[in-house]
């Protein structure tokens, strides 16, 4: 049944990262040099990695190969990609009913300058355990269950004594090109300092963790909008079931078209009656009208395979149970967070004009005024004169990058999709920095925002919304208050309504671009839409 499940898919995609072969044996030079670039292709169109499976033809059909044929083809495929700097792992491996064995391949780039990036949020309701598995999954120890593992993840000296996350704090979990975590010492949990962590790892994972109070929802929604992340990991406690922030944070998901999945903790301290209880709320909050996916049960690795695959289509939403004081199936997450997919193609974006939205600013002692956030498209380089605003006034500065870093380690370049931290140059006068600023290629016309077209749809109001109603904004690392100057066609709006919307800023400009998606919120009203006309 797993074969059938697993081998007989659909037709190969001429695009995409997975490549059928029904065997790679006796190949001549000029077929394996075909392969090869066949491979490069494959291997380009994952954004660094990709995924072969052997002893399946093209259609999908799984034949399997017997022991020397098998042998050798997996031979065959790790010399093609050797040739082109790259590793293999073999991460599923099935013998069919004829005896034949069919397997599946990991191939991933192995670069000393360079490493394959995701990011991924971690939401969901407060108490839910958040911190603590993101403390466990970084770090390699179990909780002791009284938070020993969140101590390590929270910034602020309340959070500790309270237990609550307030504030959104990242860890970068490394994995080397085999998928063994690198961030610490298997043998010994001793952690690796970050430099060397990154230098080993071809591909790491930054969790972002959210807070779960309703206190901090803003604080939760800046963190989801301005770290553009790949995937969120939706976190719920078993005992504790579903609550209202839970489906808070899945609807700024969906809002933000976020392909999630779903974690429930704590399963160490719940009956079985307990457990099925919430996995069946989960399943059913999964089908609902207005959410419309599969729900994905994750019981072995070949579960991990078809979820990491399909995740990225946002179209399934797989599901783990596990305990972060016994370890149950943290391994699990592991394996899912190594081989999940980079879901934008930010090689496109590498060689546009510099922009880098700011999120955090930091005044550092020695070094002076140091800003960090996305680079949403372009490179910048060290010596590199950029524009940085619009501050209150709408105007833009011009200061240079004197140093750059990511992770920790000092960069002579970052391009797009890379988050980091810019130290700026001394500027003569006052230079006032805030996040949702932006800095800018020198070259790019800079443009101060004060009103702007929004094609919206109203999710939730208790009333109408007419001309004058003024929301809270979050478009990216931008969040302000604005007014609505005008809807067109109609004269109020009401839960579930769709209209093209004119907003203006009520306090200053910022910088938007077209296309950008932004979540409107005021009291209990929630909105989604898309930037549709920059006036």
């Amino acid at each position: 049944m797993i074969d059938d499940i697993i081998y007989n898919q659909i037709p190969e995609n001429d695009e995409g990262s997975v490549e059928y072969k029904r065997q790679l044996i006796n190949i001549k030079p000029n077929r394996f040099e075909h392969l090869v670039t066949q491979m490069k292709y494959r291997v380009l169109e994952g954004y660094g990695e990709c995924l072969y499976e052997i002893g399946i033809n093209d259609k999908g059909d799984a034949h399997g190969l017997n022991e020397e044929e098998f042998l050798e083809s997996l031979d065959n495929l790790k010399k093609m990609a050797k040739s082109i700097d790259c590793e293999v792992v073999v991460i599923c491996e099935k013998v069919l009913k004829n005896n034949k064995k069919v397997a599946e391949a990991l191939i991933r780039e192995v670069l000393e300058d360079r490493c394959i990036d995701i990011r991924i949020c971690i939401c969901g309701n407060v108490d839910a355990g958040k911190s603590t598995l993101v403390g466990v999954l970084s770090t390699g120890e179990v909780d002791n269950g009284r938070g020993y593992a969140r101590q390590r993840v929270f910034n602020h000296r309340h959070e500790v004594e309270t237990g609550r996350t307030s504030s959104v704090s990242y860890q970068t979990i490394g994995f080397d090109c085999r998928g063994n975590p690198t961030n610490y010492d298997n043998n010994t949990l001793r952690m690796i300092d970050k430099q060397n962590m990154i230098r080993n790892s071809s591909k790491t994972v930054t969790l972002y963790d959210l807070a779960g109070h309703e206190k901090y929802l803003r604080t939760t929604l800046f963190g989801m909008s301005s770290s553009i992340p790949d995937y969120a990991m939706v976190v719920i406690s078993a005992n504790n079931g579903i609550q209202r922030m839970t489906k808070e944070h899945i609807g700024i998901c969906l809002a933000l078209k976020i392909p999630f999945f779903v974690v429930m903790t704590r399963i160490d301290i719940c009956s079985e009656h307990v457990i099925n209880s919430t996995l069946d709320s989960i399943k059913k909050l999964v089908k609902k009208i207005g959410v419309r996916k599969i729900p994905y049960m994750i019981r072995n690795d070949d579960d991990i395979i078809i979820a990491s695959k399909n995740l990225k289509d946002d179209n399934i939403v797989p599901i783990f149970s596990v305990s972060s004081v016994t370890s149950k199936n943290i391994d699990k997450i592991k394996k899912c967070l190594n081989l999940l997919p980079v879901r934008k193609n930010w090689l496109d974006l590498k060689d546009s004009k510099a922009r880098c939205v700011i999120d955090s600013i930091y005044q550092v002692p020695g070094i002076g005024l140091v800003v960090a956030g996305l680079v949403n498209s372009g490179t910048i380089c060290i010596g590199e004169t950029v524009n940085v605003g619009p501050d209150d006034t709408g105007k833009y500065k011009t200061v240079q990058i004197r140093s750059i870093q990511t992770n920790g380690i000092n960069r002579k370049e970052v391009s797009a999709g890379r988050t980091a931290a810019f130290s700026l140059s001394k500027y003569k006068g006052n230079l006032y920095v805030r996040k949702g600023m932006v800095l800018l290629d020198i070259k790019t016309p800079v443009k101060s925002v004060w009103e702007f077209k929004t094609e919206i749809k109203i999710l939730f109001h208790s009333t109408t919304i007419k001309v004058g109603y003024q929301p809270v904004i979050h478009c990216g690392a931008v969040k302000q208050s604005a007014t609505i100057t005008n809807i067109e066609d109609r004269e109020i709006l009401r839960t579930g309504d769709k209209a093209i919307v004119t907003f203006r800023f009520l306090y200053r400009p910022e910088y938007l671009v077209n296309g950008s998606k932004l979540i409107m919120r005021e009291n209990m009203t929630r909105a989604i839409g898309m930037i549709v006309d920059i006036i």
